[in-house]
């Protein structure tokens, strides 16, 4: 028994520590599987901490590339103002002192260029070390075949998703709700596109048959009352004179209103009591007239009209989202491969069903390969930015900037210079890229295309990014131009450039809300307040002390400004651009300017150019236009390097040697057309004013054949004398542009006596009473004309069969004496937009105008009530005849 009781406890024993050994042995594999977990999350922090270390080497390595080339470029800057300074030393004897003298220079020079040499070297190395890839810069292996391609491309920029009931109910509310003036307010948050509904009632036809007139003010943040009164006086009774008080604008404003149905327009609105300041110009006002008013904010909404509740525009639904993403990455409503759908929508996601995030990355995306492999890669650049402080989904619209190749990043940070909401001409765009040095990467790679054309390259790759809005088009396409006549940037989009810019050091923008500090810039700097408003002008412009370098000066929105303390401190300076901007005298000190590479000095009111300017040897764009009659030193024509040259006034009797001027805008007729015109082999762009057939056709003749660039040409004519017409454009291949205003005694008898590709023809002043038409009609390439105030005196005007096969544009202005237009059919079969002004004899639109089956836009100004009534009036005699039109835009003011 004992045996048997033992033999029982010893195995209950045996089964106790086999189970505390099975036990023993699970939690020793669980610790073991805890210690690879540890293990694993000790080499995931280590890997996390490597990579923000890596990251943090990557912004020092960054700065020191900067900081190497800000050094490198201020050394290089130094050398050359010393060099150009000997240059001029007319004593060889002083020449040597000079070079004895500054011996120590030359070492300190030399020894600063291999201390940037080895830090640039050390760079490179910790380049490959932490195996950094730098951008492509390389352009594309032929630019001219990528517009081409885009040529070819369906047009997108009338894609709108997700706004049709919202435009149904903002048109009800502006043409419903009694005659006493009302106030309609769109509100949401930056990006919902509350413009861009704006912009769809504007041309909604419902709108356009109520209101008589419509008026569009852009007003954003800062905009003081005044400003708004002037530009609706200049948008309906034209420009103001002087300086009146509020009180008189609001007089004059009210005066023209009272008896008129209008609508106006006022777009971003930021301060509540805005309206309640300009309301006084529209008392009295009770004929169903209206105002649409859009607003980030609820509470300038309401203040507005307290009596009703805004407008609140939503976000997109998931369907919306989804259809937007599909037209701007593949242009199409459902383009999406099967195998992307996913990641597809795992990206739209991240744009939290708002427009401007969905348009951006749609943007981005169209230019990557369609692959999964690509769109995960854009996709973990996102999510590894999720933890990030970036809120919303601005994150997308950083990931814009982020993926652009180098060369077009200061491209995009250029436009944070700008005013909010400022309409940018493109032409000057360019112009200040070219200056800036922006196109000089791309330019080294590929001598087959000009600055100008890698300048256009850069602002259609924006466009297509959907990084700018396109506010309006060129009047005539082809290979020739991207089309952008003029572009602005989202509110958004140019928030992000400054906060970019600012942290490379590239440019500062000194507005009203800095307006008690000092500006401060190392490159660039946009001054976008009255200096006279500071309360101490002297140490505002002590610019020396806090931007010595500074390379750049733009100035917008002031009254007036003395350039002498800016020119004696700021040598460095590539860019001064003062359009609008009074000034006293330009100081005979510009000529130390030596880097200046664009000199605006538009409307500036300059009485006097010192012939100093001739002395800026680096300048390529001098623009002295609307100065009355201000005289050019004979030293400006000896400007080398010079490429665009605008003016006003005094031609020069010979222009000595510019190579490499491409424009030439309004330079007056004289002796040099014979003497030096044919001399200008680089010109793309020439308008001559006061030019007269007697004198200077024969001149124009022998010389036009040798400007075989020649893109443009305008010639102005001087009071009552011909014009020039018979001139030799057969080896002008590249004249599409013409431009004749002045009196001709007729035009050529056929098309042989236009430039073969002629693409946009405008008259003015002609005084021809011949019917013009059936001769241009017979212009194959012609998209673009424009009949002018005199151009045509007849009574009938007839467009016979087939004629202008490719006429996209057409504008009739001031045809006193026009009564009659016949249109017949087949002809301008391809007519997009059709505008007729002031033309009061004009009875009816043409009965053919109703096979134009593209017609996209109509507009009528200052026409006769007759005239207005056949089109507005239900049942109107004319409404067939852009009935075929569906999506017609009828503008009438």
């Amino acid at each position: 028994m004992a045996d048997a009781a033992i033999s029982f406890l010893v195995g209950k024993v045996g089964d106790q520590l086999i189970n505390e050994a099975t036990f023993l042995s699970g939690v020793t594999g669980q610790v073991s599987s805890f210690k690879g977990e540890l293990e694993q999350l000790q080499d995931f922090l280590s890997k996390a901490e490597r990579k923000r270390n890596k990251e943090e080497d990557v912004k020092k390595w960054l700065g020191r590339l900067r900081d190497s080339a800000y050094n490198g470029e201020d050394i290089i800057d130094e050398f050359v103002m010393r060099n150009e300074i000997r240059r001029r030393r007319k004593s060889r004897f002083k020449r040597w002192v000079l070079v004895l003298r500054d011996l120590p220079s030359r070492r300190r020079i030399g020894k600063s260029i291999i201390g940037v040499s080895e830090e640039l070297g050390r760079i490179l190395k910790d380049k490959d070390n932490y195996s950094i890839q730098a951008d492509q810069v390389s352009p594309p292996a032929d630019a001219l075949v990528f517009r081409r391609q885009r040529d070819n491309r369906p047009e997108m920029d009338g894609v709108i998703v997700g706004l049709e009931d919202q435009e149904r109910g903002v048109v009800q509310r502006l043409t419903t709700q009694g005659d006493e003036l009302r106030v309609v307010s769109i509100f949401g948050m930056g990006g919902l596109g509350k413009t861009t509904l704006a912009k769809k009632v504007h041309g909604n036809r419902d709108v356009q048959m109520w209101f008589e007139f419509i008026v569009w003010v852009s007003v954003s943040e800062n905009c003081p009352p005044d400003q708004i009164l002037k530009e609706l006086i200049k948008k309906t009774v034209g420009e103001v004179s002087g300086d009146p008080d509020t009180i008189a604008l609001e007089n004059m404003l009210n005066e023209w209103l009272k008896d008129k149905r209008f609508l106006i327009i006022m777009d971003d609105v930021w301060e509540d009591g805005l309206w309640t300041t300009i309301r006084p110009a529209f008392r009295g006002i009770e004929n169903g007239s209206r105002v649409l008013l859009t607003t980030r904010s609820y509470d300038v909404a309401k203040a507005a009209d307290p009596s009703r509740d805004p407008f609140q525009l939503r976000f997109l639904n998931e369907e919306e989202s989804w259809e937007l993403f599909n037209w701007k990455v593949f242009n199409s409503k459902d383009g999406c491969p099967p195998d992307l759908v996913e990641k597809g929508k795992q990206l739209l996601e991240k744009c939290k069903q708002l427009p401007l995030a969905i348009v951006i990355l749609g943007g981005l995306l169209s230019l990557k390969a369609k692959t999964v492999m690509e769109w995960g890669n854009v996709l973990k650049t996102l999510d590894w930015r999720s933890d990030s402080k970036v809120e919303g989904c601005a994150e997308v619209l950083a990931l814009s900037y982020r993926a652009m190749p180098s060369y077009l990043k200061p491209c995009f940070l250029y436009f944070g210079l700008f005013p909010e909401d400022a309409e940018i001409r493109s032409s000057k765009l360019k112009m200040l890229w070219i200056a800036e040095g922006f196109t000089e990467v791309h330019k080294r790679r590929s001598e087959m295309m000009s600055a100008e054309d890698i300048a256009e390259e850069y602002l259609e790759e924006l466009y297509q990014r959907s990084l700018i809005q396109v506010v309006s088009k060129k009047s005539y396409g082809g290979s020739k131009t991207c089309g952008i006549k003029s572009c602005r940037i989202h509110d958004l989009l140019r928030d992000l450039a400054i906060a970019e810019a600012k942290e490379f050091e590239f440019l500062t923008v000194h507005g009203v809300r800095e307006s008690n500090s000092q500006p401060k810039a190392r490159r660039r700097l946009a001054i976008q307040c009255d200096v006279d408003e500071q309360r101490d002008n002297a140490r505002w412009l002590d610019l020396k002390a806090s931007s010595p370098k500074l390379r750049s000066l733009l100035c917008f929105n002031q009254r007036q400004l003395n350039l002498i303390p800016i020119v004696d401190a700021l040598k460095l300076l590539r860019v001064i651009d003062l359009k609008d901007v009074k000034i006293e005298r330009l100081p005979e000190e510009i000529g130390t300017l030596t880097y200046l590479r664009f000199l605006g000095l538009n409307n500036t009111r300059l009485k006097r150019l010192p012939v100093e300017v001739g002395y800026l040897f680096n300048l390529l764009t001098l623009d002295i236009r609307s100065n009355g009659k201000l005289s050019v030193p004979p030293t400006v024509w000896k400007m080398e390097k010079l490429r665009h040259l605008y003016l006003d006034w005094h031609a020069p009797t010979q222009i000595e040697s510019l190579p490499n001027l491409q424009i030439l805008n309004g330079i007056p007729a004289g002796d040099w057309i014979s003497k030096s015109l044919a001399g200008l082999t680089s010109l793309t762009r020439l308008a001559i004013t006061k030019i007269s057939r007697a004198t200077h056709e024969n001149a124009l003749a022998s010389a036009l054949p040798h400007l075989r660039c020649l893109n443009y040409l305008a010639l102005i004519g001087d009071g009552p004398t011909f014009i020039p017409t018979g001139l030799p454009f057969k080896d002008l291949e590249d004249l599409y542009l013409l431009t004749l205003y002045g009196k001709l005694e007729k035009l050529p008898a056929d098309v042989t006596g236009f430039p073969t590709q002629l693409m946009k023809l405008t008259l003015r002043a002609s005084k021809l009473d011949q019917d013009p038409m059936p001769v241009l009609g017979q212009l194959k390439s012609l998209e673009s004309l424009k009949l002018l105030k005199e151009s045509y005196t007849g009574e009938k005007m007839v467009c016979s069969k087939s004629s202008f096969p490719k006429l996209k544009f057409l504008t009739l202005d001031e045809l006193e004496h026009l009564e009659e237009w016949e249109l017949n059919d087949d002809a301008m079969v391809l007519l997009k937009r059709l505008v007729i002004s002031n033309c009061g004899r004009l009875r009816m639109l043409p009965d053919g105008l109703e096979h134009t089956g593209k017609l996209q836009e109509l507009e009528l100004v200052g026409m006769p009530i007759e005239f207005r009534d056949r089109l507005r009036k239900e049942g109107g005699e004319d409404s067939h005849k852009i009935r075929r039109s569906i999506s017609i835009s009828l503008i009438i003011r």
